[in-house]
């Protein structure tokens, strides 16, 4: 499990005034404890988003003091993609919670060859688990599917500890070869943006 750490510094603003200075407004919250409105400086924000995703464990110094944290919500502009707010939910390393935690799909370069897609249909799943164990993303390797091959919570992998609660045959992807509409929408789309 990887953790990012960001120094957080208790605010009396309001969110959109500290937006204007390259903050970025937060809210920590967790067990036992009220709300707290925080700032981080923006750019350590992006770079621990970036680094460590949009679900990242994070230690959050806060008046000198640390604490492990989970990103629970990014707020962005939906025009600019601007960074608007955080939601940190402050938790023990032995503390059981459910996290939402992102699908990674790696191989799909090699379905190219072989004329196949991917078609996703679910991105993320809720794992219940300790936050010491629960993984920052799940990765799926598609290199070695053929066309009519699925992949459904069944097939995960997951550390010991860690469940869903959704039925074991819930679908997460599956590759096949793609239908007539959509190899004529990818020609349509190639030949536009070459006449742009």
């Amino acid at each position: 499990m990887e953790i990012g750490a960001l120094k957080a510094i208790i605010r009396d603003e309001k969110g959109y005034k500290v937006r204007r200075e390259g903050i970025v407004p937060a809210i920590l919250y967790g067990k036992d404890m009220e709300a707290t409105p925080v700032k981080f400086e923006k750019s350590d924000v992006e770079q621990a988003l970036r680094i460590h995703g949009e679900r990242a464990r994070l230690r959050v110094a806060v008046n000198n003091e640390e604490q492990l944290g989970i990103v629970k919500e990014v707020a962005r502009d939906i025009i600019n993609r601007d960074l608007l707010h955080l939601d940190i939910q402050l938790v023990s390393l032995g503390e059981e919670l459910s996290i939402d935690v992102p699908f990674v799909f790696v191989g799909t370069e090699e379905l190219v060859p072989k004329g196949l897609v991917l078609h996703t249909y679910i991105n993320e799943i809720s794992l219940t688990g300790t936050v010491d164990v629960i993984p920052n993303e799940i990765e799926i390797d598609v290199s070695d599917k053929e066309d009519g091959d699925g992949i459904t919570l069944a097939d995960l992998e997951l550390p010991e500890g860690v469940t869903y609660l959704e039925p074991g045959d819930t679908p997460i992807a599956a590759v096949a070869i793609p239908k007539v509409e959509e190899i004529e929408e990818g020609v349509l789309h190639n030949i536009m943006s070459d006449h742009t």
